[in-house]
């Protein structure tokens, strides 16, 4: 079976556009590890600084839903059904998307 170059090409802008994006979600993790280690328990300056930890989950899980499908296209040669089998982990995602928002 030859695999086609095309979704190990994609891979290269998927890489690229995941790390831009989550720059500043990397930010907010080095201010979060600072607040934890320089701020009071309950002061407001460190509630403040531990929320936002959803936004990190929610980069992670459309890299990953967009990486799937790349590996699924690239596994099976087949973009149409690599694109449908994607609807069922997309409905995963959104259940964990909710209750990831709801706790946070």
């Amino acid at each position: 079976m030859v695999v086609s170059p095309l979704p190990i090409l994609l891979c290269l802008p998927l890489v690229v556009i995941s790390a831009l994006i989550g720059m500043p979600m990397v930010k907010k993790l080095v201010q979060i590890r600072e607040a934890r280690h320089e701020l009071k328990r309950n002061s407001t300056s460190y509630i403040m600084g531990i929320a936002g930890w959803s936004v990190i989950a929610f980069w992670l899980m459309a890299t990953w839903f967009f990486a799937t499908i790349l590996g699924d296209w690239a596994a099976t040669d087949d973009a149409a059904g690599a694109v449908d089998r994607s609807f069922t982990r997309l409905w995963v995602l959104l259940q964990i998307a909710a209750e990831v928002a709801a706790n946070d």
